[in-house]
């Protein structure tokens, strides 16, 4: 739909506004949320074309959901007052103990939006809710991550903000590794109520350690040549090649099956971070920065929900008494998929009980 602008556009605010317009075919006014009722994709499709469209400017998926109006991004750009930082504050009020809220792999904080807003109205108390945006879609990202050091970033911002109540996390899909790490590089004198587990899953099992690979060596010569021929087309080729570089021979097998699966059908559309190029090398990025993390064992407190369809489906999901030995609660809400626990009713009531400690009352009484 078109709308009526509420004055004559500034130059900034017209450009934004087209590059809107090519990624949703609609024109934005000056009051348009670009948050609100739109997916991830198109969040950072904008991202990625005001990076392209303002090139000094260090813009990132926080600034958007930080300034989520077309007017409010186009001041922040002029006044040269982006932030590159890689939190967006969902809730910013409040004296009770905050949330935190650990992303996965390509999501950004815009999936836990409506769990924010069911907090805020559940009447369980005004409390910071914060979220992180996904460290492959952060302005900060470096090659040599791990999940230590994306994790320790993670802990030395959440002590810097010196709250005294107890800490809540919330990490889905890998976003739980995060949040547990965070949680245990914090260390035993940061207080924390405890750390929420979002059907978190060990690595998709197309990649996964020890995963079968079904290709001989004819076809993996003629899948390495497919390879071969694909890099001079992609923009991205120092990045793939510098990742091969860093695969052992088990994943590269791995790759080269999902080549096969994927009937040599490799996406060019990089670099940008819209790119399904991108979100494959991310993928792959990712699945080694998670498979050379060992879990430490601890007695951080653990609630954990799981998707009923991730439980019917025998996805591989993390058990965590094999970590914590505090595992106080253990869910599962039917009817949802990975995707769409985070955006269920139920996930919402759910860990909005065990976030007033209501589900402590029901276990001491039964």
């Amino acid at each position: 739909n078109t709308h009526k602008h509420t004055k004559p556009l500034t130059p900034t605010e017209e450009k934004i506004a087209q590059i809107w317009t090519q990624i949703t075919k609609n024109k934005p006014n000056q009051k348009s949320n670009f948050t609100k009722n739109n997916n991830s994709i198109n969040a950072i499709k904008l991202v990625d074309g005001i990076r392209k469209a303002f090139p000094s400017r260090s813009f990132s998926i926080a600034d958007v959901f930080n300034n989520p109006t077309l007017e409010a991004i186009a001041a922040c750009l002029e006044q040269d007052q982006t932030s590159g930082l890689s939190v967006v504050h969902l809730n910013k009020g409040g004296a009770d103990g905050p949330v935190y809220l650990f992303p996965g792999l390509m999501v950004n904080t815009r999936e836990y939006a409506p769990l924010a807003r069911h907090l805020t109205a559940s009447g369980i108390g005004d409390r910071p809710i914060t979220g992180f945006v996904c460290y492959s879609l952060d302005e900060m990202r470096s090659d040599d991550a791990t999940i230590a050091k994306i994790a320790q970033d993670y802990a030395d911002y959440i002590k810097a903000q010196g709250h005294t109540a107890a800490a809540t996390f919330l990490g889905w899909s890998w976003g739980g590794i995060l949040a547990y790490e965070t949680a245990r590089l914090l260390g035993p004198d940061y207080p924390i109520n405890f750390v929420g587990m979002l059907d978190v899953c060990d690595l998709d099992l197309n990649f996964a350690v020890g995963a079968l690979v079904d290709i001989n060596p004819l076809q993996e010569r003629a899948l390495s040549k497919v390879v071969q021929d694909w890099l001079p087309r992609t923009k991205l080729r120092a990045k793939w090649e510098a990742l091969f570089r860093k695969m052992d021979a088990p994943l590269h097998r791995q790759f080269l099956r999902y080549v096969q699966t994927a009937a040599g059908q490799l996406p060019t559309d990089g670099p940008g971070i819209a790119s399904k190029e991108y979100e494959l090398w991310t993928f792959l990025d990712n699945t080694l920065v998670y498979r050379q993390h060992q879990i430490a064992a601890s007695d951080i407190p653990i609630h954990v929900w799981y998707a009923g369809e991730s439980v019917k489906r025998e996805l591989s999901l993390v058990d965590w008494n094999r970590y914590s030995n505090a595992v106080h609660r253990i869910e599962t809400i039917p009817g949802v998929t990975h995707r769409q626990i985070v955006d269920s009713p139920d996930f919402h009531a759910s860990f909005a009980h065990s976030l007033s400690g209501a589900w402590r009352k029901v276990t001491e009484d039964a």
